[in-house]
């Protein structure tokens, strides 16, 4: 799937959005990765992606909150 980068941003930057399918969201990725720079991408969104694949790949215990 080849896709543009305004829609692979969109896609990268709103990675919890159930309105993308997973192929799209991998596409998505993909697109990011295959830039040459990713100083348009923040930290933020990185993140969150690398937090959507790790759940992806592994059963993640949510951290227990402090009372």
């Amino acid at each position: 799937m080849n896709m543009k980068f305004g829609k692979a941003y969109a896609i990268f930057a709103n990675i919890d959005s159930p309105d993308y399918t997973d192929e799209e969201k991998g596409a998505a990725i993909l697109a990011i990765l295959e830039m040459e720079t990713h100083n348009s991408v923040t930290k933020a969104a990185m993140l969150k992606v690398i937090d959507y694949l790790l759940h992806l790949a592994f059963d993640v215990l949510e951290p227990k909150e402090d009372s």
